[in-house]
Parts: C-alpha cells; sequence; structure tokens
C-alpha cells in the first residue's frame, strides 16, 4: 500500500515539474523523435511559461520539421521572458541567416554582443552575415576574433572562403591547414584542392581524392577531371566526368560539354560530338559555345586530310 501511494505521489510531482518534461523531451530529440519531443516540451511550457531552455528547445524540434515561423515565435518568446538567454538570439539568428533575412539577423547578432561582447555565436553570425553580403573584409575581422575566442573548425573554414574570395590564397590555404589534421568534412578537403589546383600544386589531386572518399559529389569529380587533365592524365579524366554527369543525373550541360573537351583531346572525334550534342539539348542556351566547340572538331579533320 505504502508503495502505491509513493507511485502515486511521485507521478503527481512528475506531472507538476516542468524539469522532467524538458529532460524527457531532450531524450526524445536527441533520438530524433521530434514530435515526441515537440509534446514534451509544450507540457513544459505550459506548467512553467517563462522557461527559455523549453521555448528554445522547442524552436530547434520545430525547425527540425521545417516549421520556422513556429520557431521564430518560440525564439521571440524565449527572448521576451529571458532577455539575456543568448541562444535565444543565437538560433533566432541562424534562422535568419538560412532565410537570407539578413538585416534581421544582424539585428539579433547585435543584440547578443551587447550583452555579451565576447558571445563567440555572435560573431561566427556576423561573420557568415558579412560572408553571404559579400562584405568579406569584415567577414575576415568577425571570423578571427570568433576563433580568437574559441578556435573552433567552422570559423577557420567560413574564414578561409572569405580570404579566397579577396583572393588571399595563401592565408586561405594556411586556414583550411589549421583544421586538415582533424577535418571530418569533404568540404575542407574540396577548397583545399582548388586553392592547390590553381596555385598548380600537384598534391591537388590527393586532397580531392579525400574529399570524393567522404562525399561523392559531382562538384569534386569535375575538379578531379580537371586536375587529371592538366596534368595530362586524360583517361583518368575521362573517368572523372562520366561520374560526374552520372551523380548530376546528366543536368550540368558544363560537365558534359568538358567531358567532349577530353575526348576531343583524346582523338575520339565521335565521341566528342556526341557529349557536345548533349551538351546543346539540356542547355539549348549554349548554342555559341556549342557552335564553337563544333568549329574545333571540324578544324582538327581539316588537318588531318591536309585541307585548308
Amino acid at each position: 500500500m505504502r508503495g502505491l501511494i509513493f507511485l502515486i505521489i511521485f507521478a503527481v510531482s512528475c506531472s507538476q515539474n516542468p524539469e522532467y518534461y524538458y529532460k524527457r523531451g531532450n531524450t526524445f530529440f536527441m533520438n530524433g523523435d521530434y514530435f515526441k519531443a515537440l509534446d514534451m516540451y509544450t507540457k513544459s511550457i505550459l506548467i512553467k511559461p517563462n522557461y527559455p531552455e523549453a521555448l528554445v528547445s522547442r524552436a530547434l524540434t520545430y525547425e527540425k520539421i521545417g516549421n520556422k515561423e513556429k520557431a521564430k515565435d518560440d525564439y521571440l518568446k524565449a527572448i521576451s521572458v529571458s532577455s539575456n538567454y543568448l541562444p535565444a538570439y543565437n538560433n533566432l539568428a541562424s534562422l535568419l541567416i538560412e532565410s537570407k533575412l539578413y538585416n534581421d539577423a544582424l539585428y539579433y547578432v547585435d543584440k547578443a554582443l551587447s550583452i555579451n561582447p565576447n558571445y563567440y555565436y555572435a560573431f561566427y553570425n556576423r561573420g557568415l552575415i558579412n560572408y553571404y553580403t559579400k562584405n568579406y573584409e569584415q567577414s575576415v575581422k568577425d571570423f578571427s576574433k570568433a576563433i580568437e575566442i574559441s578556435p573552433k573548425e567552422l570559423a577557420y573554414y567560413y574564414r578561409a572562403l572569405a580570404h579566397y574570395k579577396l583572393g588571399d590564397l595563401q592565408n586561405a590555404l594556411s586556414d583550411l591547414e589549421a583544421i586538415e589534421k582533424n577535418a571530418s568534412s569533404d568540404l575542407v578537403f574540396y577548397q583545399m584542392a582548388k586553392i592547390k589546383f590553381e596555385n598548380s600544386d600537384s598534391s591537388a589531386l590527393k586532397y580531392i581524392t579525400k574529399a570524393i572518399e567522404i562525399k561523392e559529389d559531382p562538384s569534386y569529380y569535375f575538379l578531379r577531371a580537371r586536375i587529371n587533365a592538366k596534368s595530362n592524365n586524360m583517361e583518368n579524366a575521362a573517368n572523372d566526368i562520366n561520374f560526374a554527369i552520372k551523380l548530376s543525373t546528366m543536368s550540368n550541360s558544363t560537365y558534359i560539354y568538358y567531358a567532349g573537351d577530353i575526348y576531343f583531346h583524346l582523338g575520339n572525334k565521335d565521341n566528342a560530338k556526341k557529349y557536345y550534342d548533349m551538351a546543346l539539348k539540356v542547355n539549348p542556351e549554349s548554342e555559341n559555345i556549342y557552335q564553337e566547340k563544333i568549329r574545333k572538331l571540324e578544324n582538327k579533320d581539316r588537318e588531318k586530310s591536309g585541307r585548308k
């Protein structure tokens, strides 16, 4: 009997404890069970409406299921009940950045910095805003401040991209090399390969291969095709460009034209013409490019026949 009374008391206390529901929500969220997580966070908030952690967690869950408007509402509620709760500002800014509402995002980033002038995520998000709005010099400064506060991989990566946009290949490569050892992202190796390719560095092949080992992306195979072609490894280039075309589901005329160019250099006129025709079909607006490619094929034929 006493055990039953204890269970009843425990159940009642849990039903009145917002922390209990909040923690259950976190468990469901971590397991990817977002609708159950929403239910738990909502119960927590009903008991304790001024619970910023639960509001932000529910907002994140709404983002996971694609409801950005409800997510935004919850972030704003979290700010209204706890004006110094920085994750609400940061996550709202991130959501607005994803929606390309950069001015709105900047407002919340600056608000966060007025609360904590050394808030890493605010500098990181401001760096993103400046990068996406092509203010690359300020972007470098923001990411530099973020790295000074906490040297995280993403800040180095995006600072490298900003350096690259400014034409500063040396500093771009230096930032990527700083995170290369522990990098788990294919994007890091892809960007390193791009820069090394532009610098005519033969190690570009090694880095683009690392990127492909992590993720098979058509743009990666396209870059490796270009690297192999530059090294006159035309057979390997042909294999790579065909992978790029296949992964892009035959939709990228740039890849297809490049395949034609490779077969042209291999002396395979029929294949070159086939790919040029295919590229024109994919992109009818590329008629000028197509005609130039065909002229080169015809000139090659004239050279072989000795005609002028």
